[in-house]
């Protein structure tokens, strides 16, 4: 179960429940209808939908196309909005926490089963059977409440009492049809005025005020179907509000995932199972994670020791080392670490809270082999492979010449391709295994050839790309890329010429060059020499 929260409905209440959990540190992804009817629109993380963005209370909600957009946009703190009124969105990305905030008044499918926390807002879900906890959503001094057992009270359907009015606030079509607005949310109104129109007749209003909520122009509607509401005072202030109700019903919402975790909610071997699946996927297809562990806490922290939290290569994580805040923390550590690849192992300890008190954390790096392609199998290649083996690169080297691509030619080589360079590169398999720990250089026997192999590598996760030539054959390879349409800042990513300056011109003095190079990059060296980096301070100390 990937670390987040979803939430299905993306209306008033439950954008209430969403700024509550992100400014609590959680991952939120919201799901929508593809033509969301809320009437408060300016606190309605759904309005995205129509308008690409919204922000509220400072904190964005963005619209985006698939689940990888959206990841990339909650692990950034901010909201993302997806349209997918199917659920495809849960199905193919079980989250840690899913809330059923959708206020049908009624199960549409939700099952306790679909998440390892399961929450739904308001009546018609049945607690400890449908989901593991309902929210009350009803006025009164309940309103918020967890409940573990049993179901919400029945809405009344009469709104809140403001400055008296109730029933009067509320804005309603007088028929089925398509909804005009004449006015605007914002606007202040007197009692007659024309709001908007449904099918030509007006939609009036009732009370003098400002109208705090409309729907959006342009949808159809039922007789009877709410279309705005009016707030007695004239405070455009109030437009921009999340309301008393929405903030108490997120905060019932973080009670219920505090108190449900506290009581062994999501099962935790059940969760580490799925976390071991995972990460052997992750390996079995070569990609970097780093696994974390709780080993030590407070004893009167209620936390579950052996909890674990998987930080893949592309900053999704799966489980959860028992909140929000501590996974934060080891999310974004494990992204450096993974940026780097630089793998570790050891005991980080973690401080929570301003009384000192210190959480050990477990952290180990699962990285596969670091690995080295070469394109040509010439005299360059034979040093750069036997030097890259001792370094602990896993080597593969790729030409169409029978001739050179033997084992007698290079010993330490761990796969040997020769075929056509272009029936290689189009291969989907070999494609799928250029990741983050893949170096590639480029050291065909021609400028044709070169160009090839930069034209699909320069597509691909490899962390390094470099290949030989002369300022003017690689000005001339860049030349015809850009005119193929690959884009200036792709090029910068290639190292070419290949290799550092070291003055060499021997094929194992250019092979350490690129050594050199691709070590640097992997570390983070600067490449100066150190006696330079440190002269100054080592002269001060004498």
């Amino acid at each position: 179960m990937l670390n987040y929260v979803l939430i299905k409905g993306a209306g008033d209440l439950a954008s209430g429940v969403a700024l509550t959990l992100v400014k609590a540190g959680f991952l939120v992804v919201m799901t929508e209808v593809p033509q969301p009817t809320c009437v408060r629109r300016k606190v309605s993380f759904a309005e995205a939908v129509y308008e690409g963005e919204i922000t509220i209370e400072g904190i964005r909600g963005r619209l985006v196309g698939d689940f990888g957009e959206a990841q990339e946009i909650a692990c950034s703190g901010e909201i993302a909005v997806l349209v997918d009124p199917d659920g495809e969105t849960l199905r193919k990305h079980p989250p840690l926490i899913y809330i059923d905030a959708a206020m049908t008044k009624k199960n549409t499918g939700t099952s306790i089963k679909d998440a390892g926390i399961v929450i739904a807002l308001g009546p018609g879900f049945k607690a400890g059977v449908d989901v593991h906890a309902v929210i009350e959503t009803k006025r009164g001094r309940h309103i918020g409440q967890p409940l573990y057992q049993g179901t919400a009270l029945p809405n009344t359907g009469i709104p809140g009492e403001i400055k008296g009015y109730t029933v009067e606030r509320v804005l309603r079509a007088p028929t089925e049809g398509i909804f005009t607005a004449v006015m605007k949310i914002g606007d202040q109104v007197n009692q007659g005025d024309i709001v908007g129109y449904v099918d030509g007749q007006p939609v009036l209003a009732t009370i003098n005020g400002i109208v705090r909520g409309l729907l959006k122009s342009g949808l159809k509607v039922g007789k009877g179907a709410k279309l705005g509401d009016i707030h007695p005072e004239v405070n455009r202030d109030i437009i921009y509000a999340v309301t008393d109700r929405a903030q108490a019903v997120g905060k019932g919402v973080l009670e219920a995932i505090s108190s449900l975790q506290q009581k062994g909610v999501p099962d935790t071997h059940r969760l580490n199972q799925l976390i071991y699946q995972k990460l052997q996927e992750e390996l079995d297809q070569e990609k970097p994670s780093i696994l974390y562990t709780l080993v030590e806490f407070p004893s009167d922290w209620k936390l579950r020791s052996g909890s674990h939290l998987l930080v893949l290569s592309e900053g999704f994580a799966y489980g959860t080392l028992g909140f929000s805040s501590l996974d934060h923390q080891m999310i974004a550590r494990a992204k450096r670490l993974l940026s780097k690849s630089d793998p570790t192992t050891g005991i980080v300890q973690v401080q929570l809270n301003e009384k000192g008190k210190m959480i050990k954390v477990l952290e180990e790096a699962f990285f596969p082999q670091k690995k080295l392609v070469v394109f040509g199998a010439g005299h360059v290649a034979v040093p750069l492979v036997e030097m890259a083996s001792i370094l602990g690169y896993q080597t593969v080297v790729v030409d169409d010449r029978q001739e050179l691509v033997s084992k007698e030619r290079f010993p330490r080589a761990d796969k040997l391709i020769c075929a056509p360079f272009d029936e290689v590169l189009q291969d989907v398999e070999f494609n799928e295994q250029i990741n983050r720990m893949t170096s590639v250089v480029i050291v065909t026997r021609g400028h044709q050839y070169d160009l090839l192999c930069l034209k699909y590598m320069i597509g691909t996760n490899a962390r390094y790309i470099g290949m030989i030539g002369s300022r003017r054959k690689v000005k001339e390879c860049f030349s015809a890329l850009l005119k193929e349409g690959v884009s200036r800042e792709s090029l910068k990513k290639v190292a070419a010429p290949i290799g550092l300056d070291l003055g060499g011109q021997k094929p194992e003095e250019i092979a350490l060059s690129i050594l050199a190079q691709m070590v640097a990059l992997e570390y983070g060296g600067s490449c100066q020499p150190l006696h330079q980096i440190y002269s100054n301070d080592m002269l001060n100390e004498w």
